[in-house]
C-alpha cells in the first residue's frame, strides 16, 4: 500500500505564513483516504478533519432484511446518492457465511441493478467481494463518488436468514 507524503506551503508576499501536510493513509478500494495536518504558531501541528453536520440534511439511509440464497440477489436496490460518499454495514446474523458486492451505475435514469437483461448491462461492481462470517458484521466505507449504488449478496451454500444491510451517505 503506498503511502504519499507531500507538504504545501502558504505564502504571503515571499514570506512562508505556514503549512499543511497532507499525508495519504490508504490508496484502496474504497478511494485515497488523507489525513491533514496544519502547523500552528509554537510550531506544532494540528490534525485537521473534516465532519458532516448531524442535522440529517442530506442523509441518503437505507435499509432492508433479507434471506440470502445462493442465487444472487439486491439486499438493497438502487439508491441515488449523485455523488455522497458513504458506508455500509452489513450484519449476518444468519448461519452461513454470505458475499456481498458493491454496484455502481452512471448512466441517466439507469433500471434496478439485475444479473441479467439491461440490468446487467448498467451495473459494474465496485471493488472485490466482501465475505462476512455468519454472525458477523461488516462495514464496508467507499470514498469514491457514485450517481446510483445498489449492494448485492450470495451464499457459497445454503441460506443465511435475516441478513441486515444499511446504506449511510451524506452530503
Amino acid at each position: 500500500m503506498p503511502y504519499i507524503l507531500r507538504t504545501i506551503f502558504i505564502y504571503k508576499f515571499n514570506v512562508v505564513k505556514g503549512e499543511v501536510i497532507i499525508m495519504a493513509l490508504s490508496d484502496n478500494i474504497q478511494g485515497r483516504q488523507y489525513d491533514s495536518y496544519t502547523q500552528v504558531t509554537d510550531g506544532t501541528a494540528l490534525r485537521t478533519v473534516i465532519a458532516p453536520d448531524d442535522s440529517g440534511a442530506g442523509l441518503v439511509y437505507a435499509a432492508s432484511t433479507s434471506k440470502v440464497d445462493t442465487t444472487t440477489a439486491a439486499l438493497i436496490q438502487k439508491q441515488t446518492l449523485n455523488g455522497r460518499v458513504g458506508s455500509w454495514f452489513v450484519y449476518n446474523s444468519g448461519a452461513t457465511a454470505i458475499t456481498v458486492n458493491m454496484y455502481s451505475a452512471y448512466a441517466s435514469g439507469a433500471v434496478d441493478w439485475s444479473a441479467t437483461g439491461e440490468g446487467a448491462k448498467v451495473w459494474d461492481v465496485v471493488g472485490s467481494d466482501q465475505v462476512i462470517s455468519a454472525g458477523a458484521t461488516k462495514h464496508i466505507p467507499f470514498n469514491n463518488k457514485y450517481r446510483y449504488v445498489a449492494l448485492t449478496a450470495y451464499t457459497g451454500a445454503g441460506d443465511s436468514d435475516g441478513v441486515v444491510a444499511y446504506l449511510y451517505a451524506l452530503n
